[in-house]
């Protein structure tokens, strides 16, 4: 299997963080930009930049038009104030055409916004997922034993809510910084200045109006940092106990038929009840804070209204300033307030939107990890120098150093059928990974032919919901008459005419039938190494005669490891090595050549390698 990700999405091993300590929020925030910012690069940066400068030229022009209809608002106001009817009938007639132009531009906005989100995520999520699955990495994060807890709920749900947020905060920030700036000098040029007392000891304060829109916003920002630090983390908890609720629940519906047949519901129903106690929890410590946090945001939102309008009071009391001119100070203000206040108002989604970044940098980071780190003692996997799969004193072990299976060692050459059988434990399904290039743990050489593809055969066949054609899924796609015939030699002719029917082929499909359909998936595959786990359990001993020979019919060179007790395994093989475990450990017991179809003439082995766990199985190995 090749890869499919490329190795450019995921920044270099230095950028993340050391193993133990959890990074703060700009490691997080910078973590997550490195991270993402190639979707303005390669290939798609023309769509990407086009968006964005499309979203940016949106909220320039609709902050002028705000400044627009603040001096509109400057303008009537005047006209009232002064009974100039005729000015205020022109501002009458001018107003349609700029609520006409703003809604032009909140259109601009809302399409570019919303047009960009979807590309951005598509593009994040395409490499994030490309990541997981190429190079088979969502297993080996499996037993790696730092798998972050529901990857396919960060690739699915985190990835949208780390990306949306961060448009709508770019277009919040660019909208503030020209807000401030440009309504800051209309506070300036009418607020003017304020002069405390008389004579002597007047007192004049420039530009009283701007200085206390700062100081106002300087200090609610403060309070709600200061009141809010912990919110981050606390939104991060939340996040990660529903994840664990929803995992506790699918957990229920996959093992639905075990749970029935063991009577164990009212174990489940204990763990999810512990799982949603532990979601209560974290919800009311969220609760609390945001209720700490509520006093400071719902008292400015009161307050903002009301205090330009005290602090412009005294200057239109002695005729300083028109009502006009209090009216567009009052709004000058509030817009100010708004954009210096913006972290105020966004404080809750940045909160939300860390929690969510965080969880899609450590699954990148995690997928980092598991490329890069290898174990101390690993196999070595090679090139066979002939067409040959051989295994050279394998010993396999878990990741805690425990011994698995050992001393396991054979030649196969091509046509070769070799059945495993005994006591395998749990050896057969590291030595399938090891094969299959999965398990890295243990020592020893494995040599597969070169350039060889090789497909699993498994017990249950996994199918997703969708068509059959899906499901036989062949890389080039092969013709439906090829298909159809494919599933005729293995007695699903009732299904040939189905190939494009939608399903739920999980629940509709026999376990019989399941294992009928991945032995004709495996002969489209086209293997040069089929390796079945007990792939013909359900199946009659006759019927899977005929389809193993059906098999090796169409893949005559096919090298085919059989493993397990399943129906006609014994039966076909060319070779058959016995398996015992000792002390938790599993060893060749014994071996045996069966002249049915090998392409030579093979020696059999001698009682010392049997003794040594060693079964040499083809012609040119040494004794």
């Amino acid at each position: 299997m090749r890869p499919v990700g490329g190795p450019s999405f995921l920044p270099n091993s230095a950028d993340t963080c050391e193993a133990g300590r959890r990074p703060g929020d700009w490691q997080v925030a910078l973590r997550f930009a490195r991270l993402t910012g190639g979707f303005w690069r390669g290939a798609g940066a023309g769509k990407a930049w086009f968006w964005s400068l499309a979203l940016a030229a949106g909220i320039i022009f609709g902050v002028f038009v705000n400044v627009t209809v603040n001096r509109w608002n400057g303008w009537f106001f005047d006209a009232l104030e002064t009974r100039d009817a005729h000015s205020a009938l022109v501002a009458m007639a001018v107003f349609p055409a700029l609520a006409l132009v703003a809604a032009g531009l909140g259109v601009l906005i809302l399409i570019s916004r919303e047009t960009f989100q979807v590309f951005w995520r598509e593009w994040v999520t395409a490499r994030l997922a490309d990541r997981w699955i190429g190079q088979r990495r969502f297993f080996r994060l499996s037993l790696s034993g730092y798998e972050p807890a529901n990857p396919e709920y960060r690739i699915a749900d985190d990835v949208r809510w780390a990306t949306e947020p961060v448009v709508d905060f770019a277009i919040g920030l660019l909208s503030a910084v020209i807000t401030a700036v440009t309504f800051i000098g209309i506070l300036w040029s009418i607020g003017g200045s304020l002069t405390l007392g008389s004579g002597a000891q007047a007192v004049v304060i420039p530009a009283y109006m701007v200085l206390a829109a700062i100081a106002y916003a300087v200090l609610v920002s403060l309070l709600v940092t200061l009141v809010g630090r912990r919110l981050p983390g606390l939104i991060a908890a939340r996040n990660e106990g529903e994840a664990r609720l929803r995992f506790a629940l699918m957990r229920i519906r996959d093992h639905g038929e075990t749970i029935a047949l063991a009577r164990t519901e009212t174990g489940e129903r204990r763990a999810v009840a512990a799982t949603y106690d532990s979601l209560v929890e974290r919800w009311r410590a969220m609760i609390r804070q945001r209720g700490r946090l509520t006093w400071i945001t719902n008292g400015s939102g009161a307050l903002v209204p009301v205090a330009p309008l005290l602090l412009a009071a005294p200057k239109y009391m002695t005729g300083e300033m028109s009502l006009g001119g209090v009216v567009q100070v009052a709004a000058a203000f509030v817009a100010v307030q708004n954009a210096f206040n913006w972290l105020l108002d966004n404080f809750m989604r940045i909160a939300e939107w860390l929690a969510a970044a965080r969880r899609v940098n450590e699954l990148a980071d995690a997928l980092l990890r598991v490329d890069g780190e290898a174990p101390r003692d690993h196999l070595t996997v090679t090139p066979s120098s002939d067409a040959s799969l051989r295994l050279d004193a394998v010993t396999l072990i878990d990741r805690d150093g425990r011994t698995l299976a050992a001393d396991l060692g054979f030649s196969l050459s091509p046509g070769s059928l070799l059945h495993l059988s005994g006591e395998l434990g749990l050896g057969k399904a590291a030595l399938i990974q090891a094969i299959a290039g999965l398990w890295p743990w243990g020592r020893g050489e494995i040599a597969l032919p070169r350039q060889a593809s090789l497909c699993v055969v498994p017990h249950q066949l996994h199918l997703t919901e969708g068509s059959l054609r899906a499901a036989l899924d062949t890389e080039p796609p092969s013709p439906t008459a090829t298909l159809a015939d494919a599933l005729r030699r293995y007695g699903l002719s009732s299904f040939a005419a189905r190939l494009d029917e939608r399903w739920d082929w999980d629940k509709e499909l026999a376990l019989a039938d399941r294992q009928r359909l991945a032995l004709a998936r495996a002969e489209l595959a086209r293997p040069d190494i089929l390796l079945l786990d007990e792939a013909t359990s359900a199946l009659e001993t006759e019927t899977a005669l005929e389809l193993i020979a059906q098999l090796r019919e169409r893949r005559p060179d096919a090298i085919i490891l059989a493993f397990g007790p399943s129906a006609g395994f014994a039966e076909a093989a060319s070779h058959r090595l016995v398996m015992k475990r000792a002390g938790g450990v599993v060893r060749i017991a014994a071996s045996e050549h069966v002249a049915l179809r090998s392409p030579e003439p093979l020696d059999e082995p001698g009682p010392a390698q049997i003794a040594t766990g060693v079964a040499a199985l083809a012609p040119d190995r040494p004794h």
